[in-house]
């Protein structure tokens, strides 16, 4: 069972709504392996298997400041409610199909960015939206344990080009 797993979600062509990719590259760039589940919904399911741990990195909608970044535990989200829909499939949903797994489900910390609203057809994020992606890859980064990080910098630095 590995440690720590990072997924991320957005969609790219969305603005603010494709934060988690855009963190999720640069994590990339910091030699710090991460999926990328886009909007996969209940087919990330298996992304969660065989860890101990789990970082989810999306946007987020607390009625907080746009740009505010937020670290949450799974108990800090409010559980689904309503009829279920694939429009309206959020992280909420993606931890209550978790729970009902048959193995036990990984501890999950979520980060964050909170959003405003979302613009299609860009792949930019709005000015507080971008300004938020340094210290959300360096909670992403306390998360996964500096350890973790030096091994995954050492095996980049070994790895043959």
């Amino acid at each position: 069972m590995s440690a720590t797993r990072i997924v991320c979600f957005g969609n790219p062509w969305h603005g603010d709504d494709g934060f988690g990719q855009h963190v999720h590259r640069r994590l990339r760039e910091r030699g710090v392996g991460a999926v990328d589940a886009g909007t996969a919904g209940l087919n990330a399911l298996p992304h969660f298997e065989g860890c101990a741990k789990a970082v989810m990195v999306d946007a987020l909608r607390t009625g907080g400041r746009v740009g505010a970044v937020h670290r949450l535990l799974a108990c800090d989200l409010q559980p689904p409610d309503g009829e279920f829909s694939l429009h309206e499939f959020g992280v909420n949903r993606l931890l209550a199909a978790l729970s009902a797994q048959p193995h036990q489900p990984p501890e999950i910390v979520l980060i964050g960015a909170e959003v405003g609203d979302i613009s299609p057809f860009t792949d930019r994020l709005s000015e507080p939206v971008e300004a938020a992606l340094p210290t959300a890859v360096d909670l992403v980064i306390i998360e996964i344990g500096a350890r973790a990080l030096a091994g995954a910098r050492q095996t980049r630095l070994m790895s043959p080009m």
